[in-house]
């Protein structure tokens, strides 16, 4: 196991918001800014095995609930990264709804990106993040990406993706996403501020450089 030498504690950056929110796209900006120094940990890596359920069942899977994740897990990981230590995080199969024997190493580095919409809903997370960001994007806009995303790219009905915005994304981001921004050391509303990026990118320089001893 991989173990940073580093006795400065990482820097944990949280990006939370809804379901086409910009959420990715903001991360990607950060590792833009900082190839070397950032780490990406992705909140749905940390489904639930599902691979038993029957047809029926997994159609009533909702993965926007807060249960439908191993926090908790996540959170051990977490706390081996910040202690310097590389970790062999789970990778979760949507085809077929269960977790795969293998594993993707990550590894420690100075500043850490967890990326979920419900990453702001979990204190246990909250707990251990320097600093956060709520995305703000109208519900239209987020739909429009959704439908666009699975369509082209992950190849969904559009029945199937309309179904779960209605049963299970919508219902959820206004139970558990929505609420959390609350807890975010920024809310951006991404469509209007187009200056946010940077000044978020500005403070992680600041922050990193004094991690940096003299």
């Amino acid at each position: 196991m991989a173990r940073n030498t580093s006795d400065q504690p990482p820097i944990v950056l949280g990006v939370a918001g809804g379901s086409g929110s910009g959420k990715s796209w903001l991360a990607n900006a950060v590792v833009a800014a900082f190839p070397d120094q950032t780490t990406v940990v992705c909140h749905d890596w940390y489904y639930r095995h599902n691979g038993d359920l029957d047809e029926a069942q997994a159609l009533k899977l909702n993965f926007d609930h807060p249960r439908s994740l191993e926090t908790a897990m996540m959170c051990r990981q977490l706390d081996q990264l910040n202690a310097g230590h590389s970790i062999d995080a789970p990778i979760y199969d949507y085809a077929t709804h269960s977790r795969l024997k293998e594993t993707r190493r990550v590894e420690p580095r100075p500043l850490i990106l967890l990326d979920g919409i419900l990453v702001l809903t979990e204190k246990s997370l909250r707990d251990r993040m320097t600093v956060s960001v709520y995305i703000e994007t109208p519900d239209d806009i987020r739909l429009m990406r959704r439908v666009r995303r699975d369509c082209t790219e992950r190849r969904v009905d559009l029945n199937e993706t309309l179904r779960l915005y209605e049963d299970f994304v919508r219902p959820m981001h206004k139970r558990f996403v929505e609420p959390s921004s609350h807890h975010a050391t920024w809310i951006w509303s991404q469509l209007d501020d187009r200056t946010f990026p940077n000044l978020l990118i500005t403070d992680l320089k600041r922050r990193l450089a004094a991690k940096v001893p003299a």
